[in-house]
């Protein structure tokens, strides 16, 4: 079972998703990066990436976000995510998309999904990934990211949770480090988007 560890909705736990590969982050690891983002969370326009229970974008929701738009591939996961939303009693502040984070259009996908509203939900402060690991996902992710115009707020920090080594290493223009962690066998790593060179 995945509880909430922080804010209005402490202590309440979240139904199951299916088990299609969903790896919901740990109570631990959560309170680590939620410790690490402080103050910045309230108030925020949060984009939850490979959302899955969607626990980290209803931990922001918790703690003061403004919204969070989660994006997740899976069908039966999706189903699942919009009952932990509803049952959180958070559907007005959140939105979930079915779709895939590397479409080619992730952008205009999100501009579709909100049409006219689009504006009420970018550009994001806080972007979370946790991708299955050891695909590359997380360098691919923030490189599509940076192509999409309109879509990040400058000075915009992603948060993704990743195994030791490689996937923490970005190069894609406009990211820029800010901090790694390590708990046990997960790293969390930390860039600053300051907008392509």
């Amino acid at each position: 079972m995945v509880r909430i560890t922080g804010g209005e909705l402490r202590g309440r736990l979240l139904r199951n998703v299916p088990d299609e590969g969903v790896r919901p982050t740990t109570g631990r690891v959560r309170e680590a990066v939620f410790s690490m983002l402080g103050e910045r969370v309230r108030g925020a326009l949060v984009l939850d990436l490979f959302a899955g229970s969607g626990v980290m974008g209803l931990e922001a929701l918790s703690r003061g976000a403004r919204g969070v738009l989660f994006v997740e591939r899976e069908g039966r996961v999706v189903e699942r995510l919009r009952d932990n939303l509803n049952y959180c009693r958070m559907e007005a502040r959140g939105k979930v998309v079915h779709g895939s984070v590397l479409a080619a259009d992730l952008e205009g996908g999100i501009r579709r999904a909100f049409g006219r509203r689009f504006g009420e939900w970018a550009p994001f402060d806080l972007l979370f990934m946790d991708p299955p690991y050891g695909r590359g996902l997380i360098p691919a992710t923030l490189d599509a990211l940076s192509r999409a115009p309109g879509l990040l707020a400058i000075d915009a920090l992603a948060v993704a949770e990743h195994e030791p080594g490689g996937e923490g290493r970005v190069t894609a223009a406009g990211w820029h480090p800010v901090q790694q962690r390590r708990h046990g066998d997960t790293r969390i790593s930390v860039w600053r988007w300051l907008a392509r060179v």
